[in-house]
């Protein structure tokens, strides 16, 4: 079984574009909405009706279910209730390959990425016997133009496949062993408009990490034309974000098409036998 889940809040409008990346291709989709509509800041957002008809109306397998709870705590900092937020999904998938994605997050080519997953099914039939933690690589979009999309793509790693019920940290295990995929997700980052990246920089998790306005100035004065000036520019690591590329689209569907015919995925083998190994020795202590 390969299952996804989503957090959901302002940016509901993206889900569509990234749920049709997998859809045909996943056994089940939960969708998790704080249900007095807090981010968690505290803030208030809103999401109209239209988009659960929207989501009912493209459902045509019936494959995707809203949870709605309680995700903002006002005793805990915007990263914990992440966390806590991601680790009450997860306990609503069950068994098998858990996928945990944002809105803005879309996996393409996905037939061969669930491919993959299948091949490596059996680490989900006992997961207290191979606890795992998948790694992929990140494409970010760091901000849309008229001509099309400043992007980022260096191999930035993050984790958001697991077969646990739990995390140590937003996605992040600790405790499991952790491999590279190489599976690539495109994420729509800092690629929105100045009132979206404003609401976003205000609410997200890593609100009190650094200057956001200022870093807000710095990312609006980027276009076609300087992007090449700038280097090291992520607001946390800086490093991580090294330098900006540019592809020419007009939308992101065209982006997203375009990106996978330049950059198919290709996947890293999983070391099998350092799973039997791990089985055998639990077995038999």
């Amino acid at each position: 079984m390969i299952k996804v889940s989503y957090l959901v809040s302002y940016d509901y409008y993206m889900f569509l574009t990234s749920v049709s990346q997998l859809y045909d291709y996943v056994d089940q989709i939960v969708v998790s909405i704080d249900k007095d509509r807090k981010t968690w800041s505290g803030n208030n957002f809103e999401i109209p009706n239209s988009f659960f008809d929207e989501v009912k109306k493209f459902d045509k397998n019936n494959k995707i279910d809203f949870y709605f709870d309680t995700f903002y705590l006002s005793h805990l900092t915007p990263m914990e209730n992440e966390t806590r937020q991601r680790n009450l999904v997860l306990s609503k998938l069950g068994r098998g390959w858990k996928i945990q994605l944002d809105v803005d997050e879309y996996i393409y080519d996905f037939k061969a990425v669930a491919k993959y997953l299948n091949k490596y099914i059996f680490l989900t039939y006992f997961p207290r016997l191979t606890p795992i933690c998948l790694k992929g690589k990140l494409v970010t979009l760091y901000r849309e133009l008229s001509q099309g999309y400043l992007f980022i793509d260096n191999n930035e790693q993050f984790p958001f496949i697991t077969n646990q019920n739990s995390n140590t940290h937003t996605r992040n295990n600790n405790k499991v062993r952790n491999f590279q995929t190489n599976i690539k997700v495109i994420h729509q980052s800092w690629a929105r408009s100045e009132d979206e990246i404003l609401k976003k920089i205000k609410n997200w998790g890593h609100r009190d990490d650094f200057d956001t306005l200022q870093y807000f100035e710095f990312w609006r004065s980027l276009n076609s034309s300087n992007y090449k000036e700038f280097k090291n520019i992520h607001p946390i690591v800086p490093n991580v974000w090294d330098e900006l590329d540019f592809i020419k689209s007009d939308s992101i569907e065209d982006f997203i098409k375009k990106y996978a015919l330049k950059k198919p995925q290709k996947l890293i083998p999983l070391p099998v036998s350092l799973f039997i190994k791990a089985i055998i020795n639990k077995i038999t202590k």
